[in-house]
Parts: C-alpha cells; structure tokens; sequence
C-alpha cells in the first residue's frame, strides 16, 4: 500500500513533532523540578525527624530527673512532716522569750551582759535568786502556735 503524503500534511506532522518536542521538554524541565522540590522536603523534613528525636531523647533525660527530684523532693517532705509532727508535739511544752527591757534578746546577749557585769556567762540556774538587783532582763513564758496550752 502507497500512501501519499502533501506537503501541507507534512508540514502539520512536523510542526506537531515540534509542538511534542516542546512539550515534553517542558514536562521534563517540570518533572525535574518537582523531583528537586521533593528531595529538597525530604531533606527538610529528614532535618525535622532528626531534630524531633534529638529532643524527645532530651526530655526523656530531662524526664528521668524530674521523676528522681520527685521522689527525692517526695522523700524530704515526709521527713519534713515528720519534723513538724515532733515540732507540734514539743509545742505543747511551755516555752519562754527571754526579754531585756521589754524587748527579745538571745541568750547569747544575755550571757554577754552578764559577763560585762562580772558574772560567770555559764553561771545561769533556772528560778529568781533571792536579793538580786534588778538589770533589765525578764523571762515572759508564751505557747506556740498561739493555742494556749
């Protein structure tokens, strides 16, 4: 079979061929472009996985601390309970604020005074001693926690 072609038809095919070339040049150049921008969002996004594990890995860490502050915090405050039921307990056992002229003072600023007078700073006994002169200081007694026993 023969099969005649004009010039008109040629010229269609030629230019059709080129109008091909064309555009699958440009589906190439897009295609290329495409697999750049892909590798360029898994490369980011790899950035982003390692960067998430890096930190998970750290707040785990951070975790393990926390969780052995917890209980070594958990630890002190039962120990500290402890303290302030022994502390309640003493409470009930009368106190005294040791006064010079209507003011508190330490002991030490007691014994101080003392030895500035000639007495023996380790000389106190408990009680009044009958015909002392008069210095200033007193003892008030007090309860704690203001409960009145």
């Amino acid at each position: 079979m023969i099969r005649l072609i004009t010039t008109g038809r040629l010229h269609q095919l030629a230019e059709a061929a080129e109008q091909a070339r064309t555009d699958a040049e440009a589906a190439g150049a897009r295609a290329a472009r495409l697999v750049q921008e892909h590798a360029e969002q898994t490369h980011r996004l790899s950035g982003l996985v390692e960067s998430a594990e890096s930190d998970a890995a750290i707040l785990r860490d951070e975790l393990v601390l926390s969780e052995t502050a917890l209980k070594q915090a958990t630890v002190e405050a039962g120990a500290l309970w402890a303290e302030l039921e022994e502390a309640r307990r003493v409470a009930a056992v009368p106190m005294a604020l040791l006064l010079f002229k209507g003011a508190p003072h330490s002991v030490q600023a007691a014994k101080d005074h003392a030895a500035t007078l000639g007495a023996n700073p380790s000389g106190w006994s408990h009680g009044t001693v009958p015909g002392a002169t008069l210095t200033g200081w007193s003892v008030m007694p007090f309860h704690r926690n203001g409960d009145g026993s």
